[in-house]
């Protein structure tokens, strides 16, 4: 049931009563008066608040940082309307300049700080100038109340339940200097993956150092006693034959037959045509992964960087990649050129870019959706299934491999310095990170032992 809106007027107040079989009642203040006319000087968010006792006061309703709240200005019987519409109006101006009206300067206040109210200051004064990507990770984690919905609704995810509370949800209502380090560690035990700790620990972090950073809380950190998780992963592991049957696999894309149906009539002619189309779709998709692939092999990059390259980033001509995903060139401390990068490229991907020009003419994107071309490929999932049972290719292969496989090649005595090959991957010359991705191929190194034996005379 709606809340009435009616002009308030000291006769008004006098005479409002609270309706039988409920609690209280709110009368807005509002141009149009009980006798249907248009007056003028009222002032949105005023109300008044009639209890089923008879009990009036005032009430300012507005809202802060993205939440609606309710201030009680005072009694009836201390305040008129004219007083309560100048109060509400100089708390406006308050709101305008971006103040909290009901901000104090005692520190003793400050106190009452809830985990909700520093998750929302700290979202609009931090968390909204980051990207989409952080902005979902925080929220999914922190507060589900700034969860955007996704741009395309999709079945991907639908059956997964979520197994844990968010940190806002479970505390919201808290003091915020009231969370001790013993909160935080049951909050995170929730978390089975090491990776989903770790992340919700760093957020937390993030949010308690704003706060004491901002003098909202007088306190020590309370996640710095808890641990991050050790995370040891798998390494995937190639040889120079598997290697090399991979390579093989994208450069050649293996085709599957196309069945005649000249000779045949009638439903078999039919069933067989389906059956090409069939065929014709998944020879595409083979096809457009390659070619993701092979550009993502020859250029040693993310598969992100790909999906987001534009025909107009590439120089066929210069056989140059103007790289707009990336964080450019670092001027100062604090300073970057954002623009792009430009690096080198093979003749192989000009070939690949200008065949993807051909199967996409009307699409800016170098990888566009099937069902949008303005934006990103989503997934290449059928078709990775399938490249997967060629033979050669092991059940662990990856895409990201593939940056991988390039660098550890590269780096592996093939006579180009591991700064160059760095700089290329936009590491600036950072070895510790370029050998991150280092598979630890051994086939290369062999020649090492090979000329040892030799000048050891061991092989005679």
């Amino acid at each position: 049931m709606s809340m009435p809106k009616v002009y308030l007027t000291d006769t008004l107040v006098a005479r409002a009563k609270c309706p039988p079989g409920k609690d209280q009642e709110l009368f807005w203040d509002n141009p149009i008066g009980d006798d249907g006319r248009v007056r003028h000087g009222a002032v949105g968010g005023l109300a008044l608040r009639v209890t089923a006792q008879g009990a009036k006061s005032f009430i300012h309703g507005y809202v802060f940082n993205g939440r609606r709240r309710r201030k009680v200005l005072g009694p009836a019987t201390v305040h008129n309307v004219a007083s309560a519409r100048l109060l509400v109006a100089e708390r406006e101006r308050q709101l305008t300049a971006g103040n909290s009206p009901d901000e104090t300067a005692d520190p003793r206040k400050a106190r009452k700080l809830t985990v909700r109210d520093a998750i929302d200051q700290y979202w609009n004064s931090h968390i909204a100038t980051l990207s989409p990507a952080y902005q979902y990770s925080f929220a999914v984690l922190m507060a589900a109340w700034w969860r955007q919905k996704p741009q395309r609704v999709t079945r991907r995810g639908h059956n997964i339940k979520k197994s844990y509370t968010d940190f806002g949800t479970l505390h919201g209502e808290r003091r915020l200097a009231s969370i001790k380090p013993l909160d935080i560690e049951r909050f995170l035990a929730q978390f089975a993956s090491p990776h989903r700790h770790n992340d919700a620990r760093r957020h937390l972090t993030a949010l308690f150092n704003w706060a004491i950073r901002m003098q909202l809380v007088d306190m020590r950190n309370p996640c710095s006693p808890i641990r991050v998780r050790k995370i040891v992963r798998e390494r995937r592991t190639y040889t120079l034959e598997e290697i090399g049957r991979i390579a093989e696999h994208i450069f050649a894309p293996p085709m599957s037959p196309l069945p005649a149906i000249d000779h045949l009539h009638g439903l078999a002619k039919r069933d067989a045509g389906l059956a090409r189309a069939r065929i014709n779709t998944t020879n595409a998709q083979m096809v457009e992964l390659c070619n993701f692939m092979g550009v993502l092999l020859l250029t040693m990059a993310r598969p992100s960087d790909v999906l987001r390259a534009e025909f107009a980033h590439f120089d066929l001509n210069a056989l140059v990649w103007h790289k707009h995903n990336t964080k450019g060139i670092k001027l100062a401390k604090t300073v970057y050129e954002y623009a792009y990068r430009s690096v080198p490229i093979h003749p192989k991907v000009a070939e690949i870019v200008l065949a993807q020009r051909q199967r996409w003419p009307d699409s800016q994107l170098l990888f566009p959706a099937q069902h949008d071309p303005t934006r990103p490929r989503d997934n290449f999932r059928k078709g990775l299934a399938r490249f997967k049972t060629l033979p050669g290719v092991p059940e662990h292969f990856q895409l990201y491999d593939l940056k991988r496989i390039a660098i550890s090649l590269m780096i592996t005595g093939q006579g180009v310095s591991r700064e160059a090959v760095s700089h290329y991957v936009d590491h600036r010359g950072n070895l510790e990170t370029t050998l991150i991705y280092d598979l630890g191929l051994v086939d290369p190194l062999r020649p090492v032992t090979k000329r040892l034996g030799e000048l050891l005379e061991l092989d005679g």
